[in-house]
């Protein structure tokens, strides 16, 4: 049985619920921003949509907007995580650990972000760095946003484990090469701070989901 989802109704209708919650943010997204919105959505315009919209409320990352598209770039992952979990472990999960999943992503990721903020505040860091952030943020919004429909797709129709693991390599290596981007290009503007990048790889990019994973996962394996 190659099944990507372990057909239990009960379970099935939670997923449904919080699909259909995505939905709805994703339509306050929209209703709040669309021109904003529709350029998020094109892989190409990365650089347009910086130009455009990186200096709205003094660069302001803390914003409705954004903080939206924050939680639904969580929820994709803990989406993917679930259904990953309950096919390949035969892990049957429910609401209680997507919630409980959701809750520990925000908590480690925002306090990441918190730290993050103050190094640059206290490194002085200049501005491309803070372009940098907004520009990993956009291309984990898009990423999140396009897997969530694969996602979708995925709950109500059966698909082999080994197409959605194919699938998911290849949307995960387009994912990793859009990051190295960033960050060369973020070398090349600033090639004698090369230290503070090698030490924000090393610790504040991996070093945490290091310890989701001991923390949070691994229990569950």
């Amino acid at each position: 049985m190659e099944e990507l989802i372990y057909k239990n109704n009960l379970n099935q209708d939670w997923i449904s619920f919080i699909f259909f919650i995505n939905l709805i943010i994703l339509t306050v997204i929209f209703k709040i921003n669309p021109p904003r919105f529709k350029s998020i959505t094109l892989f190409y315009s990365s650089d347009i949509y910086i130009k455009r919209f990186s200096n709205e409320k003094k660069f302001n990352m803390i914003s409705a907007y954004n903080i939206l598209c924050f939680i639904i770039t969580i929820s994709t992952l803990c989406l993917f995580l679930i259904l990953l979990l309950e096919y390949n472990y035969k892990t049957l999960l429910f609401a209680f650990e997507y919630y409980y999943l959701f809750s520990s992503l925000i908590l480690m990721l925002s306090s990441r972000y918190i730290f993050i903020q103050f190094l640059i505040n206290q490194l002085k860091i200049n501005h491309n760095y803070r372009i940098g952030i907004l520009k990993n943020f956009i291309n984990n919004f898009r990423f999140a946003l396009f897997y969530l429909i694969f996602l979708l797709i995925v709950n109500y129709v059966e698909i082999q484990n080994k197409q959605f693991l194919l699938f998911t390599l290849f949307y995960l290596i387009i994912w990793v090469f859009y990051q190295f981007r960033i960050l060369i290009l973020l070398f090349k503007s600033n090639p004698q701070q090369i230290l503070y990048i090698i030490i924000y790889l090393c610790t504040l990019r991996l070093l945490p989901w290091y310890w989701f994973y001991i923390l949070i996962l691994e229990p569950w394996l």
